[in-house]
């Protein structure tokens, strides 16, 4: 009787786990959507790189800040425009390459982490931030909304 019992609640365990349901309720995005946002990602950095306005214009709304602040230093809120007349390894010698972002969209607002590499003046060396920016959706692109750079390291990894 014992058996019997263990083994009808083991299937009706069974049972009751397979008509569960899961439900994954994070927004979703199409492959186009994040290809769409991983190229405004691109142009912004490259904006900032080759000290661009123009093209900096077209990746960030006019509004858009920035939080910059380096180990030890306070954060600081400026305008993004403003990052293209600033020394900063961001936009020296053309600028950082992105080794990784996570994309997160969420119908017309996104955030992406950003892991970004540059090299140091002589080529010796290299350093990595993390940045996070947030896009907002204007019509059918993604512009940059607010970035917060990340203090720069030493890269220990390729």
């Amino acid at each position: 009787m014992y058996r019997y019992l263990v083994r009808s609640a083991v299937v009706l365990a069974g049972v009751a786990f397979v008509a569960c349901r899961l439900q994954d309720f994070t927004p979703g995005s199409t492959r186009h959507e994040e290809g769409t946002l991983q190229a405004a990602t691109t142009l912004f950095y490259h904006a900032l790189g080759q000290r661009d306005t123009t093209e900096l214009d077209q990746a960030a709304l006019p509004a858009a800040t920035a939080l910059v602040g380096g180990p030890g230093d306070a954060a600081v809120l400026v305008p993004i425009r403003t990052m293209v007349t600033v020394s900063e390894r961001r936009n020296e010698n053309g600028g950082v390459r992105v080794v990784r972002s996570e994309l997160h969209p969420d119908g017309d607002i996104a955030t992406t982490h950003v892991v970004v590499v540059a090299r140091s003046r002589d080529g010796s060396q290299e350093f990595e931030a993390s940045d996070w920016l947030t896009f907002a959706r204007r019509g059918e692109g993604w512009r940059v909304a607010h970035a917060v750079f990340g203090p720069w390291r030493n890269r220990t990894a390729p």
